[in-house]
């Protein structure tokens, strides 16, 4: 598994598994300039089995499977497989090291009212205490404690317990590790990165839990019955950052200190890098957490993002009259500011129709109506916007600290009318890039686990030098004050 440090070319392949779909991509890192490809790209559909909605991880392992035969098709000679994905969910093994069951989706009903058999065991307060993350009833505890509170038989078998990405390099290697920035998603893993003993025997839960390790660790090889040509036998399988906006948090192409991310996509998660969790009762009654990346942790608020857009999408967007994302944000630029809501309302989670839930929002706070369909799309990229800008001014002053600039990443990256809104509402330069951020911080974090960086400001170097960013700077600052001010009137 040794890389040879005279080969001034490597390459190293990021699994990327996203809530709707995942991808195989491939980096090359040559001369400190990252190159990005896909070579394999494929569907995640969750499936709704005698009454619980399950993540399909036959095809999902499959789909891994088709993704290394490319590469072996290709004669690619990889130094490096890592994989990531999103959070809280996991696979439970039984006795004989096999799976129990496909893992549930975070989105089955099983936690409803989880809180109301928790609380009186522990209350939340003291679960954010002793683990620094949000204790949201999807988060992998409350899942385990709603199979308890049902007397599930799957949990009296196992005995081994795996977070996604853990579980999909145990299925490639035969070696169980926690990985700690999928396990700081779980409210298992305390402050000082073991498992959370305390609130593991507060509930009484079974000794499932495997060795925690570093992002950035060398799990071992491919097993030979997976391995699908010779040429990728022996090719590292490492614990990488694993869940996916540690990833982010580790790739994000800044300088200094004195800067916040936002990681742009179906959801948005702000962020800045801190020396060490902030777990204060007021950073949990606004809806901040921490979780862990190469190197320690970082604060984070998962908000509402494009999802709003994406459904108005799917329902505008017709063979007759299409309203793709390009007609839609042409015609938001065009259109004037005009009503703001609520970009965090509850309502907006999963509404039957996205459309009238927001006009229903713009009436409930008595806004104006919007007079056509472009500025509705206005309204909601302008309220996300200010939604970002309060929430980055809350993290600031619960942080104590101050940021200078926002880096902005993902898929968000490229709506340059969300750019220049998101500057001006936070009052601060906006700089856009990296779209694939999540699949390069993947990929970097390999290269730093074999020794081909040496530090994680090395991987910063390596972004910048790589991704050309977009500059948006603020203006109109008078008016998004008041913008602003009008917004927090909203939501409280």
């Amino acid at each position: 598994m040794t890389v040879p440090q005279d080969d001034a070319s490597y390459q190293l392949l990021s699994l990327d598994f996203g809530a709707e779909s995942g991808r195989g991509e491939l980096i090359t890192l040559r001369e400190d300039k990252l190159q990005i490809e896909e070579i394999h790209r494929f569907p995640n559909r969750p499936v709704n089995l005698c009454q619980t909605l399950v993540w399909d991880f036959p095809f999902l392992f499959a789909e891994l499977l088709s993704t290394l035969q490319v590469c072996a098709d290709r004669n690619l000679s990889l130094n490096g497989i890592g994989i990531n994905t999103w959070g809280v969910d996991f696979g439970l093994l039984g006795e004989d090291g096999k799976l129990l069951a496909n893992p549930v989706h975070y989105r089955d009903a099983r936690t409803e009212k989880i809180h109301e058999y928790s609380d009186s065991i522990m209350s939340r307060a003291e679960i954010f205490a002793a683990t620094a993350c949000e204790p949201w009833a999807i988060s992998s505890l409350f899942q385990l404690l709603a199979m308890q509170r049902e007397e599930s038989p799957i949990l009296k078998l196992a005995v081994s317990f795996l977070n996604m990405p853990d579980l999909f390099n145990y299925c490639l290697t035969g070696r169980k590790v926690s990985e700690r920035s999928i396990a700081s998603t779980s409210n298992l893993m305390q402050v000082d990165g073991d498992w959370c003993q305390d609130v593991i025997h507060r509930f009484q839960l079974p000794d499932i839990f495997e060795e925690l390790v570093e992002p950035g660790t060398i799990i071992g090889s491919l097993s030979p019955e997976i391995s699908p040509r010779r040429n990728l036998a022996d090719v590292p399988v490492i614990a990488t950052c694993s869940h996916d906006t540690a990833a982010v948090a580790a790739a994000i192409p800044a300088n200094g200190d004195n800067w916040a991310f936002l990681s742009s996509g179906t959801w948005s998660i702000l962020g800045r890098l801190c020396s060490k969790p902030v777990t204060s009762a007021q950073f949990l009654e606004n809806g901040f957490s921490n979780e862990y990346t190469l190197g320690g942790w970082f604060l984070c608020r998962n908000i509402i993002g494009l999802w709003l857009i994406q459904e108005l999408c799917r329902k505008w967007n017709t063979v007759a009259d299409p309203w793709d994302y390009q007609r839609m944000m042409e015609a938001a630029s065009q259109a004037k500011s005009g009503a703001i809501i609520d970009a965090a309302d509850h309502g907006l989670l999963a509404p039957d129709d996205m459309e009238e839930s927001l006009l229903d929002l713009v009436h409930r706070f008595h806004q104006p109506l919007p007079g056509s369909r472009a500025e509705l799309i206005r309204c909601v990229l302008e309220s996300l916007a200010l939604e970002y800008a309060y929430r980055l001014e809350l993290l600031c002053a619960l942080s104590q600290e101050t940021v200078d600039s926002l880096f902005l990443v993902g898929g968000g990256s490229v709506n340059k009318l969300l750019c220049q809104l998101t500057a001006n509402a936070c009052r601060i330069p906006v700089y856009a890039g990296a779209a694939q951020c999540t699949s390069l911080g993947n990929a970097l974090t390999q290269a730093y686990a074999l020794d081909i960086i040496t530090s994680p400001g090395e991987i910063r170097h390596i972004m910048r030098n790589s991704f050309e960013l977009a500059t948006y700077e603020p203006i109109d600052s008078d008016y998004w004050v008041d913008r602003l001010g009008q917004y927090k009137l909203l939501t409280t």
